[in-house]
């Protein structure tokens, strides 16, 4: 959507030109790529809003407006209006040369220099770590902004259970107190989708918070959504406890393997009914669960472990902490904090042993989710 004229003036296209305009142009005007200097068409069709490209089996490394969508096309066009309208300085597609990189938009503030990435298409998620190491390496955070996927693009707002690819969970952000959010922009409709406060349950999917917000109701730094309220925390509980139940159903209906399933062995070990696991078993414990297991599972194997190697929750040590980790597979640094939580969490409840642990209920539940994982 920029290019250079002759004389090297960047202009970059607005929706105030008319097409019919823009038509008569490009017919007395030569355009070319600011990053490569090679000429470019101005195209300007009925449906794709204007944009320019390079002629046909041209490359250019600074990837300047190639095979892009009309989806993203439009996004780019949003987002650079509505910089526009509410007085921040933005540039449209500029470009690095010492990173070799052109961001979608950069937006100039009292903060310095933030550029915008606008995702539409699945990438390889080692590309989205370089350009943000990219950027980072120049002093410049990065906001990503992926296109709403259409799973969940009609779901209605409220407290509900998300499932995210892989690709997808690279677009989430942690903040404190915030928690965990994902910010997707819907051009078709001119809104952004807001899933906040996100709770891991296991592999894809999460518990969250789901918000939508019109563009002209958005403002920079980007509006940030509200903590749950009580009536969407007990939301939350219901919703976990009863993903719980189904995890604990499935694995003693549709085991094949008997007591020779961890799970069931551990259970049968500790001479409790996998049917009524106690409710301090299976708790989230942090904003992401480390473990690609439920947390009913890896939690069960660490009162099994503390059982097995006679220790207590106020004798475990870091060193047995590390050597219970093992057994998994996963990032250790994030298993071994989960595990000093679940440890600490376990302390709260002043457990000793299976047989005096006190009783936990649905409402100490909700307080958990309240104060420790939703920041409230």
């Amino acid at each position: 959507m920029t290019a250079k004229t002759e004389d090297g003036t960047i202009i970059t296209l607005s929706t105030k030109m008319r097409r019919e305009q823009l038509r008569e142009w490009r017919n007395s005007n030569l355009f070319y790529c600011p990053g490569c200097n090679d000429t470019v068409h101005l195209k300007v069709g009925d449906i794709v809003i204007p944009h320019f490209a390079h002629k046909k089996d041209k490359s250019c490394s600074a990837s300047f407006s190639e095979g892009e969508s009309k989806e993203h096309l439009q996004g780019k066009h949003d987002l650079f209006t509505f910089f526009e309208r509410i007085g921040v300085e933005v540039k449209l597609e500029p470009y690095f040369n010492d990173l070799a990189q052109r961001p979608d938009l950069l937006v100039t503030n009292n903060t310095g220099q933030i550029p915008i990435e606008f995702q539409c298409s699945a990438i390889p998620i080692k590309h989205i770590k370089s350009r943000t190491a990219g950027y980072k390496k120049a002093g410049m955070a990065p906001i990503w902004i992926l296109h709403t996927p259409r799973k969940i693009m009609a779901l209605p707002q409220g407290v509900g259970i998300f499932q995210l690819s892989e690709f997808e969970k690279s677009f989430l952000t942690e903040t404190f107190p915030k928690g965990i959010n994902f910010l997707t922009y819907n051009p078709q409709f001119e809104r952004f989708h807001y899933f906040s406060s996100l709770l891991h349950i296991a592999g894809r999917r999460y518990i969250g918070l789901h918000r939508t917000l019109p563009i002209k109701k958005q403002i920079f730094p980007f509006a940030q959504p509200k903590n749950p309220n009580e009536d969407e925390l007990q939301n939350y509980a219901t919703l976990f406890l009863a993903m719980r139940k189904k995890f604990l159903r499935n694995r003693i209906l549709h085991n094949r393997k008997g007591v020779n399933d961890p799970f069931l062995r551990n259970c049968y070990e500790l001479r409790i009914l996998p049917s009524e696991l106690p409710l301090w078993i299976g708790i989230p414990v942090t904003h992401i669960n480390p473990f690609r297991e439920h947390p009913c599972e890896w939690q069960l194997a660490f009162v099994h472990f503390l059982h097995s190697e006679k220790l207590t929750v106020h004798t475990i040590c870091d060193d047995f902490i590390c050597s219970f980790v093992k057994n998994f597979q996963g990032p250790i640094d994030t298993q071994l904090i989960a595990c000093m939580n679940y440890r600490d969490f376990l302390l709260s409840l002043n457990m000793e042993s299976l047989d005096n642990i006190a009783n936990f209920e649905e409402r100490q539940f909700i307080e958990l989710l309240s104060h420790k994982f939703l920041a409230k």
